[in-house]
C-alpha cells in the first residue's frame, strides 16, 4: 500500500430483487451476492445471509487480511489461520444495533515456540484493522486465542 495515498473509495449497489432477498454487486467483483433480512425480523428470511452476517464477515475478513500482511512483515508463517466473529445487538434509545463484537483468533502454529509471535502479530491486526476501527460498538478480541501445534512426526 503506498502510504502517500491518503483516501480510497468504494462501492456497492443493492436491489430488492424476488421472495425479499436482495442482490448486490459492485464493480470490482462479477459475483452477486444475496442478502435478506434475518429471521430474527418480521418476514426474515432463514438460510440466507444478512446485512448482519455480513457485517460480522467484513470483520473477520478483514481481520484475517490484516493479520497476513502483518505476519509477512514479521516473516512469521503460521501454518493457519482464521477467525470467528461474533456480535451482540440489541434494542437502545430506540433502534437496533450492535453493542459489541468479539473476534476469536484460531491459529495453527508449526511449533509452540510460535505462540509469543503469534499473539503479538494478533494484538497489531486488532489495532490496525480497517474495518474494526471503523465500528463504533467496541470491538474486543477474545482473551483466549484459540491454537494448534501441528504435531511433527
Amino acid at each position: 500500500m503506498d502510504k502517500n495515498i491518503t483516501h480510497f473509495e468504494y462501492s456497492v449497489a443493492a436491489t430488492q430483487g424476488e421472495n425479499r432477498i436482495s442482490q448486490i454487486i459492485t464493480p470490482e467483483v462479477s459475483v452477486t451476492l444475496e442478502c435478506a433480512t434475518p429471521p430474527e425480523f418480521p418476514n426474515g428470511i432463514a438460510g440466507v445471509w444478512s446485512p448482519e452476517t455480513y457485517f460480522l464477515a467484513a470483520i473477520a475478513g478483514c481481520f484475517v487480511n490484516t493479520y497476513q500482511v502483518l505476519a509477512d512483515k514479521f516473516g512469521f508463517k503460521p501454518a493457519g489461520f482464521g477467525c470467528e466473529a461474533s456480535g451482540k445487538v440489541a434494542f437502545v434509545d430506540g433502534k437496533y444495533g450492535f453493542t459489541e463484537i468479539t473476534i476469536t483468533p484460531k491459529i495453527t502454529l508449526e511449533s509452540a515456540e510460535q505462540e509469543a509471535t503469534a499473539v503479538k502479530v494478533a494484538e497489531k491486526a486488532h489495532k490496525y484493522c480497517l474495518i474494526s476501527n471503523s465500528v463504533k460498538c467496541p470491538v474486543l478480541m477474545a482473551e483466549k486465542m484459540v491454537f494448534q501445534v501441528l504435531e511433527t512426526a
